[in-house]
Protein backbone atom coordinates (compact mmCIF):
# COMPACT_ATOMS: atom_id res chain seq x y z
CA UNK A 1 0.00 0.00 0.00
CA UNK A 2 2.92 2.85 0.88
CA UNK A 3 4.70 1.26 -2.89
CA UNK A 4 1.41 2.40 -4.20
CA UNK A 5 1.25 5.43 -2.57
CA UNK A 6 4.52 6.73 -3.12
CA UNK A 7 4.32 5.72 -7.23
CA UNK A 8 1.08 7.65 -7.24
CA UNK A 9 2.35 10.74 -5.30
CA UNK A 10 5.57 10.76 -7.29
CA UNK A 11 3.06 10.46 -10.43
CA UNK A 12 1.08 13.13 -9.83
CA UNK A 13 4.33 15.14 -9.22
CA UNK A 14 5.76 14.13 -12.19
CA UNK A 15 2.67 15.57 -13.97
CA UNK A 16 2.42 18.37 -12.29
CA UNK A 17 6.21 19.26 -13.63
CA UNK A 18 5.14 18.53 -17.08
CA UNK A 19 2.44 21.10 -16.66
CA UNK A 20 4.51 23.72 -14.70
CA UNK A 21 7.01 23.11 -17.65
CA UNK A 22 4.39 23.52 -20.77
CA UNK A 23 3.18 26.61 -19.04
CA UNK A 24 6.03 28.06 -18.59
CA UNK A 25 7.27 27.73 -22.15
CA UNK A 26 3.69 28.73 -23.77
CA UNK A 27 4.37 31.92 -21.51
CA UNK A 28 7.66 32.28 -22.77
CA UNK A 29 6.28 32.09 -26.19
CA UNK A 30 3.44 34.48 -25.42
CA UNK A 31 6.20 36.74 -24.31
CA UNK A 32 8.62 36.36 -27.29
CA UNK A 33 5.30 37.02 -29.75
CA UNK A 34 4.49 40.24 -27.64
CA UNK A 35 7.67 41.66 -27.96
CA UNK A 36 7.97 41.46 -32.16
CA UNK A 37 5.68 44.40 -32.02
CA UNK A 38 7.91 47.54 -31.74
CA UNK A 39 7.00 50.96 -30.64
CA UNK A 40 7.20 53.34 -34.02
CA UNK A 41 9.81 56.00 -34.41
CA UNK A 42 7.95 59.07 -33.70
CA UNK A 43 9.39 62.32 -35.67
CA UNK A 44 9.68 64.73 -33.22
CA UNK A 45 6.56 67.53 -32.86
CA UNK A 46 5.68 69.48 -29.58
CA UNK A 47 2.10 69.84 -28.44
CA UNK A 48 2.77 72.20 -26.18
CA UNK A 49 4.03 73.84 -28.78
CA UNK A 50 1.13 73.57 -30.87
CA UNK A 51 -1.27 74.30 -28.21
CA UNK A 52 1.02 77.86 -27.13
CA UNK A 53 0.16 78.70 -30.41
CA UNK A 54 -3.62 78.26 -30.53
CA UNK A 55 -3.88 79.90 -27.32
CA UNK A 56 -1.60 82.67 -28.68
CA UNK A 57 -4.62 82.84 -31.59
CA UNK A 58 -7.64 82.99 -29.36
CA UNK A 59 -5.81 86.00 -27.00
CA UNK A 60 -7.27 88.01 -29.96
CA UNK A 61 -10.28 87.16 -29.56
CA UNK A 62 -12.58 85.78 -32.48
CA UNK A 63 -10.73 85.99 -35.66
CA UNK A 64 -13.83 87.44 -37.07
CA UNK A 65 -12.75 89.56 -40.31
CA UNK A 66 -13.72 93.40 -40.01
CA UNK A 67 -12.21 93.23 -36.52
CA UNK A 68 -9.53 94.40 -34.68
CA UNK A 69 -8.77 90.62 -33.68
CA UNK A 70 -8.64 89.34 -36.76
CA UNK A 71 -5.71 92.19 -38.19
CA UNK A 72 -4.04 91.80 -35.09
CA UNK A 73 -3.59 87.87 -35.66
CA UNK A 74 -3.17 88.31 -39.21
CA UNK A 75 0.28 90.26 -37.79
CA UNK A 76 0.78 87.69 -36.10
CA UNK A 77 0.88 84.81 -38.33
CA UNK A 78 3.05 86.43 -40.86
CA UNK A 79 5.46 87.13 -37.94
CA UNK A 80 5.40 84.01 -37.02
CA UNK A 81 6.34 82.21 -39.91
CA UNK A 82 8.84 84.76 -40.98
CA UNK A 83 10.67 83.74 -37.76
CA UNK A 84 10.76 80.36 -38.80
CA UNK A 85 12.97 81.36 -41.83
CA UNK A 86 10.15 81.05 -44.24
CA UNK A 87 9.31 83.33 -47.68
CA UNK A 88 6.37 84.83 -46.36
CA UNK A 89 3.58 86.78 -48.93
CA UNK A 90 -0.12 87.53 -48.25
CA UNK A 91 -3.27 87.86 -50.62
CA UNK A 92 -5.54 90.83 -49.74
CA UNK A 93 -8.93 90.58 -51.18
CA UNK A 94 -12.26 91.86 -50.48
CA UNK A 95 -15.14 89.36 -50.80
CA UNK A 96 -19.25 89.87 -50.56
CA UNK A 97 -20.76 87.59 -47.99
CA UNK A 98 -24.01 86.01 -48.28
CA UNK A 99 -25.89 88.87 -46.22
CA UNK A 100 -24.11 91.52 -48.49
CA UNK A 101 -21.41 92.87 -46.24
CA UNK A 102 -17.92 93.10 -47.85
CA UNK A 103 -15.24 91.22 -45.54
CA UNK A 104 -11.56 92.58 -46.18
CA UNK A 105 -9.93 88.68 -46.21
CA UNK A 106 -6.11 88.24 -46.12
CA UNK A 107 -4.57 84.81 -47.13
CA UNK A 108 -0.95 84.16 -45.76
CA UNK A 109 1.32 82.06 -47.21
CA UNK A 110 4.66 80.56 -45.68
CA UNK A 111 7.14 78.59 -48.27
CA UNK A 112 9.98 76.64 -47.76
CA UNK A 113 12.50 76.37 -49.70
CA UNK A 114 10.62 78.35 -52.03
CA UNK A 115 13.27 77.26 -55.15
CA UNK A 116 12.42 73.77 -54.96
CA UNK A 117 10.40 72.24 -58.07
CA UNK A 118 9.01 69.04 -55.58
CA UNK A 119 5.98 70.83 -53.54
CA UNK A 120 3.62 70.06 -51.14
CA UNK A 121 1.11 72.52 -49.99
CA UNK A 122 -0.62 72.73 -46.28
CA UNK A 123 -3.79 74.23 -45.67
CA UNK A 124 -5.54 75.36 -42.13
CA UNK A 125 -8.41 78.57 -42.04
CA UNK A 126 -7.32 80.86 -39.62
CA UNK A 127 -10.31 82.67 -39.41
CA UNK A 128 -13.27 82.63 -36.90
CA UNK A 129 -17.12 82.01 -37.53
CA UNK A 130 -19.16 85.29 -36.66
CA UNK A 131 -22.82 83.49 -35.07
CA UNK A 132 -22.69 80.84 -32.74
CA UNK A 133 -25.41 78.60 -35.04
CA UNK A 134 -25.22 75.28 -33.31
CA UNK A 135 -25.99 76.78 -30.08
CA UNK A 136 -28.46 78.04 -27.59
CA UNK A 137 -30.85 80.80 -28.73
CA UNK A 138 -29.26 83.10 -26.10
CA UNK A 139 -25.58 82.90 -27.52
CA UNK A 140 -26.61 82.53 -31.61
CA UNK A 141 -25.10 86.04 -32.38
CA UNK A 142 -22.20 85.77 -30.60
CA UNK A 143 -18.83 84.90 -32.27
CA UNK A 144 -17.16 81.58 -31.76
CA UNK A 145 -13.72 81.64 -30.43
CA UNK A 146 -12.65 79.07 -32.50
CA UNK A 147 -10.13 76.97 -30.67
CA UNK A 148 -10.48 73.97 -32.54
CA UNK A 149 -12.54 74.93 -35.68
CA UNK A 150 -9.42 77.40 -37.04
CA UNK A 151 -7.01 78.15 -34.34
CA UNK A 152 -5.79 74.24 -33.90
CA UNK A 153 -5.05 73.46 -37.41
CA UNK A 154 -3.21 76.59 -37.70
CA UNK A 155 -1.39 75.49 -34.26
CA UNK A 156 -0.28 72.61 -35.92
CA UNK A 157 0.63 74.16 -38.60
CA UNK A 158 3.09 76.68 -37.19
CA UNK A 159 4.78 73.76 -35.19
CA UNK A 160 5.47 71.88 -38.34
CA UNK A 161 6.90 74.55 -39.55
CA UNK A 162 8.95 75.03 -36.06
CA UNK A 163 10.26 71.60 -36.56
CA UNK A 164 11.01 71.98 -40.31
CA UNK A 165 13.16 75.45 -39.90
CA UNK A 166 15.74 72.75 -38.79
CA UNK A 167 15.79 70.70 -41.85
CA UNK A 168 18.72 71.08 -44.54
CA UNK A 169 17.00 68.69 -47.01
CA UNK A 170 13.61 68.80 -46.90
CA UNK A 171 11.33 69.12 -49.72
CA UNK A 172 9.38 72.58 -50.47
CA UNK A 173 6.75 72.89 -48.48
CA UNK A 174 3.49 75.68 -48.69
CA UNK A 175 2.40 76.32 -45.28
CA UNK A 176 -1.50 78.56 -46.00
CA UNK A 177 -3.34 80.05 -43.99
CA UNK A 178 -6.70 80.69 -45.51
CA UNK A 179 -9.23 83.52 -44.74
CA UNK A 180 -12.68 83.91 -44.64
CA UNK A 181 -13.76 79.98 -44.53
CA UNK A 182 -16.27 80.33 -41.34
CA UNK A 183 -18.56 83.48 -42.91
CA UNK A 184 -20.61 81.31 -44.55
CA UNK A 185 -24.48 81.31 -44.45
CA UNK A 186 -25.61 79.70 -41.22
CA UNK A 187 -28.45 77.53 -40.98
CA UNK A 188 -31.63 79.67 -39.78
CA UNK A 189 -31.29 81.27 -43.12
CA UNK A 190 -34.05 80.14 -45.45
CA UNK A 191 -33.16 81.82 -48.34
CA UNK A 192 -30.28 79.08 -49.51
CA UNK A 193 -27.12 80.68 -51.57
CA UNK A 194 -24.47 78.94 -52.96
CA UNK A 195 -20.98 79.00 -52.56
CA UNK A 196 -21.09 81.03 -49.38
CA UNK A 197 -18.24 79.53 -47.45
CA UNK A 198 -14.19 79.20 -48.02
CA UNK A 199 -14.22 82.39 -49.64
CA UNK A 200 -9.68 82.85 -49.02
CA UNK A 201 -10.01 79.19 -50.96
CA UNK A 202 -11.91 80.42 -53.71
CA UNK A 203 -9.94 83.44 -54.31
CA UNK A 204 -6.57 81.79 -53.80
CA UNK A 205 -7.64 78.95 -56.48
CA UNK A 206 -8.32 81.40 -59.25
CA UNK A 207 -5.30 83.27 -58.36
CA UNK A 208 -2.38 81.39 -57.70
CA UNK A 209 0.26 82.95 -55.55
CA UNK A 210 2.77 80.18 -56.85
CA UNK A 211 5.30 79.87 -59.96
CA UNK A 212 6.30 76.32 -58.84
CA UNK A 213 3.02 74.58 -58.51
CA UNK A 214 2.84 72.31 -55.87
CA UNK A 215 1.96 68.44 -56.64
CA UNK A 216 -0.67 67.96 -53.75
CA UNK A 217 -2.20 69.55 -50.86
CA UNK A 218 -3.32 68.64 -47.06
CA UNK A 219 -5.95 70.27 -45.59
CA UNK A 220 -6.43 70.81 -41.49
CA UNK A 221 -9.43 71.69 -40.32
CA UNK A 222 -10.52 70.58 -36.56
CA UNK A 223 -8.11 68.79 -35.40
CA UNK A 224 -7.63 69.50 -31.69
CA UNK A 225 -10.75 67.86 -30.22
CA UNK A 226 -10.61 64.78 -27.75
CA UNK A 227 -11.45 61.46 -29.15
CA UNK A 228 -11.73 62.41 -32.90
CA UNK A 229 -12.75 60.25 -35.55
CA UNK A 230 -10.91 61.19 -38.96
CA UNK A 231 -12.61 59.00 -41.78
CA UNK A 232 -12.23 58.99 -45.49
CA UNK A 233 -14.09 62.38 -47.00
CA UNK A 234 -15.78 61.65 -50.13
CA UNK A 235 -14.56 64.78 -51.89
CA UNK A 236 -10.86 63.49 -50.62
CA UNK A 237 -11.49 59.80 -51.80
CA UNK A 238 -12.82 61.17 -55.51
CA UNK A 239 -9.80 63.66 -55.92
CA UNK A 240 -7.07 62.58 -54.40
CA UNK A 241 -7.21 58.51 -53.30
CA UNK A 242 -3.39 57.97 -53.11
CA UNK A 243 -2.70 60.80 -51.11
CA UNK A 244 -5.60 59.64 -48.85
CA UNK A 245 -4.38 55.57 -48.63
CA UNK A 246 -0.58 57.51 -47.93
CA UNK A 247 -1.71 59.60 -45.11
CA UNK A 248 -4.03 57.13 -43.11
CA UNK A 249 -1.13 54.77 -43.84
CA UNK A 250 1.14 56.73 -41.96
CA UNK A 251 -1.28 57.20 -39.32
CA UNK A 252 -1.24 53.15 -38.78
CA UNK A 253 2.32 52.86 -38.97
CA UNK A 254 2.13 55.01 -35.85
CA UNK A 255 -0.55 52.94 -33.62
CA UNK A 256 -3.07 55.80 -34.46
CA UNK A 257 -5.75 53.01 -36.30
CA UNK A 258 -8.52 53.86 -33.46
CA UNK A 259 -8.43 57.85 -35.08
CA UNK A 260 -7.59 57.48 -38.62
CA UNK A 261 -10.24 55.22 -39.58
CA UNK A 262 -10.16 54.07 -43.67
CA UNK A 263 -13.96 54.22 -43.60
CA UNK A 264 -16.06 56.86 -45.90
CA UNK A 265 -17.22 59.36 -43.08
CA UNK A 266 -19.57 61.55 -45.52
CA UNK A 267 -18.53 64.35 -47.99
CA UNK A 268 -17.41 67.87 -45.63
CA UNK A 269 -17.66 71.13 -47.98
CA UNK A 270 -14.35 72.34 -46.97
CA UNK A 271 -11.63 74.87 -48.56
CA UNK A 272 -10.36 71.29 -50.10
CA UNK A 273 -13.56 71.46 -52.50
CA UNK A 274 -12.23 74.77 -54.51
CA UNK A 275 -8.54 73.82 -54.49
CA UNK A 276 -9.48 70.43 -55.96
CA UNK A 277 -12.08 71.62 -58.66
CA UNK A 278 -10.85 74.93 -59.28
CA UNK A 279 -6.79 75.10 -58.82
CA UNK A 280 -6.50 71.23 -59.92
CA UNK A 281 -3.97 70.60 -56.62
CA UNK A 282 -5.23 66.99 -55.54
CA UNK A 283 -5.73 67.60 -52.13
CA UNK A 284 -7.52 65.68 -49.13
CA UNK A 285 -9.22 66.99 -45.67
CA UNK A 286 -7.99 65.55 -42.27
CA UNK A 287 -11.06 66.69 -40.48
CA UNK A 288 -12.81 65.40 -37.31
CA UNK A 289 -16.31 64.63 -38.96
CA UNK A 290 -18.58 61.42 -38.68
CA UNK A 291 -21.66 61.49 -40.69
CA UNK A 292 -23.69 59.71 -37.84
CA UNK A 293 -22.31 62.07 -35.16
CA UNK A 294 -21.41 65.02 -36.94
CA UNK A 295 -18.97 67.70 -35.77
CA UNK A 296 -17.31 67.74 -32.42
CA UNK A 297 -19.87 68.75 -29.92
CA UNK A 298 -17.81 72.45 -29.37
CA UNK A 299 -18.83 73.07 -33.11
CA UNK A 300 -20.17 76.70 -34.11
CA UNK A 301 -20.63 77.08 -30.44
CA UNK A 302 -19.12 79.39 -27.40
CA UNK A 303 -17.76 76.03 -25.91
CA UNK A 304 -14.98 76.33 -28.77
CA UNK A 305 -12.16 77.72 -26.50
CA UNK A 306 -8.60 76.38 -25.69
CA UNK A 307 -9.60 74.29 -22.42
CA UNK A 308 -11.33 71.95 -24.77
CA UNK A 309 -7.98 71.27 -27.00
CA UNK A 310 -6.71 67.56 -26.25
CA UNK A 311 -2.81 67.94 -26.83
CA UNK A 312 -2.98 64.09 -27.64
CA UNK A 313 -5.50 64.77 -30.66
CA UNK A 314 -2.99 67.56 -31.78
CA UNK A 315 0.43 65.37 -30.88
CA UNK A 316 -1.36 62.44 -33.30
CA UNK A 317 -2.06 64.81 -36.14
CA UNK A 318 1.53 66.43 -36.05
CA UNK A 319 3.07 63.28 -36.04
CA UNK A 320 1.02 62.07 -38.93
CA UNK A 321 2.06 64.71 -41.28
CA UNK A 322 5.58 65.57 -40.56
CA UNK A 323 6.05 61.13 -40.97
CA UNK A 324 4.24 61.48 -44.44
CA UNK A 325 6.38 65.04 -45.22
CA UNK A 326 9.67 63.12 -44.77
CA UNK A 327 8.71 59.98 -47.46
CA UNK A 328 8.48 63.09 -50.06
Amino acid sequence: MFMKRALFFSFVAFLLMLSCSSAKKETESQSVQTSTHKEPVRPPFSSDSAFFFIKQQCEFGPRVPNTPAHENCAEYLVEKLKSFGLSVSTQKFTATAYNQTVLNGVNIIGRLHPEMDNRIILFSHWDSRHVCDNDSHENINKPVMGANDGASGVGVLLEVARQFQLERDSIGIDFVFLDLEDYGQPSFETDEKKDTWCLGAQYLARNPYYDRRPQKGILLDMVGAASPYFGFDQISLNFAEPLLQEVWSAAHALDYNSSFVPNVSGAVLDDHYYINTIAGIPTIDIIDYNQNRGFPSTWHTVNDTPEHIDKKTLQMVGEVLISVLRKK
